[in-house]
């Protein structure tokens, strides 16, 4: 495989494995992400069904102290038994306080110390006295993150303190990072568990916020989370994404691959069979085409064997003949007849399926029997043939019948490229040359060239220039010559033209005397 295929190959699958690695790195991130989500919207709604419960119980507690002091007899010792039974259970009720209405406003009884200027009496009675007795309401308490619940009775106000930071501790294990907030039903933050969420993040926030069910202390619970990046996609679980996808990628292109190889095997196998079919059907077809030349190189021996045998039935005739003279009658008609032979043998095995094994062949007279096979049909085209043959001969290892066909098949494109011209030379020429790694065989003819964009694709199989082509002539000649160790190779000539070239081995010393 070529070093930039190869790059590029690299290059496409890196490129699926980021891809594939983020889109599956982001699909279990919005997983975990939702999965977050819904874990913090359950702990959320936990945590607002345990504060409407104890919002519930600070409503029953007042609803208890003020039936003290609402009967006949206040027993402030009745009332303290029962403030502290409060206080001990539950420690977010910070304090119990009465305020009476007369003769003063005054605190009548307190849980602690009163501090002074801690809660203005005046102040509170104000408060509660647009209210009916037994109702309460939610002022903003002492101060931090207290906050009370008034409540008036026949003698005054009763007044529960309530540590709001207390109230919404949690017991549910929110994650590290949970705000949790209390506010009143103007948006008043009352008390808040946690630092502060910041407004700025990759992620986005969870957020929570529902009323509490209590009439009488009309609260809102929120919560806040963001999530960390760690949280919804930690490093190890993002190699492993990594991981698998490389896994992923490397597999599937294992097994394309290995698909695209038993493709391609069988494509060779079908163009291989096909071509050995069209090589047959070429050979036959040539064979119609050479009808004339095959007719004129077979003319010749046989009217000289006529005239000999005419000549010889004179002197056989004749008083004064001598033996020796029919002999050489009879030696010219053998010479003639083999002659004849050898040019049937050599049409019989270029028509024939089947291919002789390479031998020592002379290239310059393999090309000058196919030239002498073409050479009327060039004639009859008005096609001239110069030869230009190296002197020392080229002595080549080789498939006589499959060199000669693709020599035919090039003659033919040139002759055709000659008179699809408007203009130009009607010359092919062929020429044979020793060169440094081997021997060539170059056809060059005289028409239009080949288009520039064309020339990396002139062997594929298929393809064709020619109008009607079936596009295999050069596919077939290239493998053809490739089977013996050869190549092919084509290029416009820069005095015009296209110019073929086979490339052919060069026998070995011994071997070239053994040929010669």
């Amino acid at each position: 495989m070529p070093v930039q295929s190869r790059s590029r190959e690299l290059g496409l699958l890196t490129a699926l494995w980021i891809g594939l690695t983020i889109s599956a790195g982001a699909g279990v991130a919005v997983y975990r992400y939702s999965q977050a989500a819904g874990a913090f919207e359950v702990e959320a709604r936990t945590l607002h069904r345990v504060v409407s419960q104890r919002v519930d119980q600070h409503d029953a507690h007042l609803t208890s102290l003020a039936a003290i002091l609402s009967g006949p007899d206040i027993s402030i010792a009745t009332l303290r038994a029962v403030a502290d039974a409060v206080l001990r259970f539950y420690p977010r009720i910070t304090s119990v306080e009465v305020i009476s209405f007369e003769p003063a406003p005054a605190v009548a009884f307190a849980t602690r110390a009163p501090v002074a200027g801690e809660r203005d009496p005046g102040a509170v009675l104000a408060m509660v006295n647009g209210l009916q007795p037994g109702q309460a309401i939610v002022s903003s308490g002492t101060g931090g993150a207290e906050y009370d619940l008034l409540k008036r009775v026949p003698s005054g106000a009763l007044i529960m303190s309530v540590d709001g930071a207390r109230m919404i501790e949690s017991d549910v294990g929110f994650p590290p990072g949970t705000d949790l907030v209390l506010a009143g039903a103007d948006g008043r933050e009352i008390a808040r568990v946690g630092q502060e969420t910041s407004s700025y993040g990759v992620l986005p926030l969870f957020q929570f916020e529902k009323e509490l069910g209590s009439r009488s202390q009309p609260l809102v619970l929120k919560a806040f989370r963001r999530p960390s990046i760690a949280e919804v996609l930690s490093p190890w679980t993002a190699l492993l994404i990594a991981a698998c996808a490389g896994a992923g990628i490397l597999l599937s292109a294992f097994l394309l691959k290995e698909r695209r190889a038993a493709r391609e095997a069988r494509q060779r196998a079908q163009i291989l069979a096909h071509e050995a079919r069209l090589s047959h059907a070429m050979r036959v077809n040539t064979l119609g085409e050479m009808a004339s030349g095959i007719a004129h190189e077979l003319t010749q021996p046989l009217t000289a064997i006529l005239s000999q045998s005419q000549a010889g039935l004179r002197i056989a005739r004749a008083e004064l003949s001598t033996p020796d003279e029919i002999l050489e009658v009879l030696e010219a008609n053998a010479r003639l007849a083999r002659r004849a032979g050898d040019i049937l043998a050599r049409l019989r095995a270029y028509v024939s399926k089947t291919t002789p094994p390479p031998e020592l062949v002379a290239l310059n007279g393999m090309v000058q029997d196919v030239l002498e096979l073409a050479r009327n049909d060039l004639e009859l085209r008005g096609i001239t043939l110069e030869v230009d043959l190296c002197p020392q001969t080229p002595i080549s290892r080789i498939d006589r019948v499959s060199v000669e066909q693709v020599l035919h098949n090039l003659l033919r494109n040139g002759a055709d490229a000659i008179q699809s011209a408007p203009r130009g030379g009607h010359v092919i020429r062929i020429a044979t040359r020793l060169v440094a790694k081997g021997a060539t065989i170059s056809v060059r003819d005289e028409g239009p060239g080949i288009p520039t964009h064309d020339l990396p694709r002139l062997f594929a199989p298929f393809f064709t220039t020619k109008e009607g082509g079936m596009g295999l002539g050069l596919s077939l000649s290239e493998r053809l010559v490739e089977s013996f160790g050869g190549r092919i190779t084509a290029a416009n000539h820069p005095e015009g033209g296209a110019e073929f070239t086979l490339h052919l081995p060069v026998a070995a010393s011994p071997a070239r005397e053994a040929a010669e």
